[in-house]
């Protein structure tokens, strides 16, 4: 039993040891851009952006989440800058993902909505990808 627990205690402290250690940068992409609308509008003080990353592919399914992100606009208006650290392996597995970005008023209200697909595109070897500016829709029409 004593040589059994001797030749499991090297293993087990390098299993520990794995698992103290931070995942690489590399295990994340980080998917950025800005977000927008056409109309001359301020925003509430109070209001907050989301943004998701979505795995859009399921027919008549909700879209997975594959990361979000909340931007309390603290009294900044449009456009607004986000950035979202997305897992690698859920970029990769993912057949069609998407960028969905939502401005909620103080109250919880939604004002401002993408009402496009705003794909979101791996390129292979890349740490980031860069949305450029997604334009909303007022969600009050």
């Amino acid at each position: 039993m004593m040589k059994r627990l001797a030749f499991l205690a090297p293993a087990a402290v390098f299993a520990l040891a794995a698992c103290a250690s931070v995942p690489p940068a590399s295990d994340t992409v980080t998917v950025s851009g800005q977000a927008t609308y056409r109309e001359r509008i301020a925003l509430p003080t109070g209001s907050v952006m989301h943004v998701r990353i979505e795995d859009v592919s399921r027919a008549d399914a909700p879209a997975l989440v594959l990361a979000e992100e909340d931007y309390p606009s603290n009294g900044r208006q449009v456009p607004l800058a986000f950035s979202v650290e997305v897992p690698r392996e859920a970029l990769r597995s993912a057949v069609r993902t998407s960028a969905r970005v939502r401005i909620e008023g103080p109250d919880g209200a939604l004002l401002w909505i993408t009402d496009t697909s705003n794909p979101v595109t791996l390129v292979p070897g890349g740490d980031t990808v860069d949305l450029g500016t997604l334009t909303m829709v007022s969600a009050r029409r």
